[in-house]
């Protein structure tokens, strides 16, 4: 059993392989025609891959799946309105000057893009957490209150109180992996309807290094295709 991905890697790797290892051959063969006062004036053998076609006969093992979560969009206002004023309860404030209050909100706002960001990629475990460690550190800057214990109170805060506003909308599986019958005695034993031929035609596309001039006229090499 192998899963399906890394198979076909292999194959593909072990063909680059003879490709390198024909490269290196060549390279002997030209050490030798420069010795020879004939030789030296052939043409130089060398093999390039053109296509590969590949008929692997595979049968499905195992199929294993895991959750992609969807959330819904949040509430721009709403989230950056609790957020705001939860610190103002933490503070035992009903207000903060507008040399707090505006660095503040914009902060709150800032912060919003990364956390949704996060969420879009998946990575809800540490959204909300940087969220609030991120805004709790800049209103306890904005307000000159040296607390450790007040920083992490409305961390608390930030993340009790916004949490339920990040919401799943759907937690669909997707295909995570897929592991398949690779050897050639145990394809036998499975029934012909049970087994798929995967038809793969790899193509070679040659990359070279390449020198030129940029534009302060420094020498730099790049790789390129052929």
């Amino acid at each position: 059993m192998a899963e399906l991905s890394r198979f076909l890697g292999e194959l593909v790797s072990s063909i680059s392989n003879a490709r390198v290892q024909s490269d290196i051959q060549s390279v002997k063969i030209a050490e030798e025609y420069a010795k020879n006062n004939l030789l030296q004036h052939f043409a130089v053998p060398r093999m390039r891959v053109d296509k590969v076609e590949l008929n692997i006969p595979v049968a499905i093992d195992k199929l294993l799946e895991k959750k992609n979560p969807v959330y819904e969009p949040i509430d721009n206002i709403k989230f950056s309105s609790i957020a705001y004023h939860k610190i103002l309860d933490i503070l035992q404030v009903k207000e903060l000057g507008i040399r707090v209050s505006r660095p503040l909100r914009k902060a709150i706002a800032g912060n919003m893009q990364l956390l949704e960001a996060k969420i879009r990629a998946n990575k809800i475990d540490n959204a909300l957490g940087d969220f609030s460690k991120n805004i709790a550190s800049e209103a306890i800057n904005l307000t000159e209150k040296d607390d450790p214990t007040l920083l992490e109170d409305i961390i608390k805060g930030l993340n009790d109180s916004l949490k339920d506003e990040i919401k799943l909308k759907s937690d669909n599986p997707v295909l995570d992996s897929l592991h398949v019958v690779v050897e050639a005695d145990k394809l036998r034993e499975i029934k012909p309807e049970n087994i798929i031929m995967i038809k793969m035609t790899v193509s070679e596309q040659g990359m070279e290094w390449v020198k030129m001039e940029n534009i302060n006229k420094e020498v730099i090499t790049k790789l390129m295709p052929e």
